[in-house]
């Protein structure tokens, strides 16, 4: 009996610590929340594949305030070619400064810069917090489009 209610209280409490929490995040939680949230941040660069095919990138991510987001994906190929993609994910902050944050998208975030015109980032696949010395590390650079 206190096995199965022990498990019960345990349960319970995981899934109230998964819900969306509202309130007050303290001034740089609101801040970076305002400042990320409910805006379209925008990036555009040119890429070569491993096959030497040579692509034009727009990617589009939008932050939703309840932990929902939207990527967009537009690769313009040198032979005219246009392939169009748009994916959802969640994301959440994974430490109380507001500075690391988890797209399930397989991705880590870590925010080098963020105003709300600009978002500067570094992109890791895994925790960089638990992984320091990555092999990928890549550094990046958005601009907001406001909706």
């Amino acid at each position: 009996m206190k096995k199965s209610l022990l498990l019960f209280i345990f349960m319970v409490s995981t899934l109230f610590g998964c819900i969306e929490k509202e309130g007050d995040y303290g001034a740089i939680g609101n801040s970076v929340i305002t400042n990320l949230t409910n805006k379209e941040w925008n990036r555009e660069f040119h890429s070569v594949l491993s096959d030497g095919t040579e692509l034009d990138m727009n990617v589009t991510y939008l932050f939703e305030d309840n932990g929902h987001g939207t990527y967009k994906e537009i690769a313009s190929y040198k032979n005219g070619k246009i392939e169009e993609r748009i994916s959802y994910f969640h994301w959440t902050f994974t430490t109380p400064n507001f500075q690391y944050i988890y797209l399930d998208l397989n991705c880590y975030w870590e925010i080098a810069h963020l105003s709300t015109k600009q978002l500067s980032i570094y992109e890791t696949w895994e925790d960089p917090l638990t992984n320091p010395g990555q092999t990928y590390r890549d550094y990046q650079e958005y601009h907001s489009i406001i909706k």
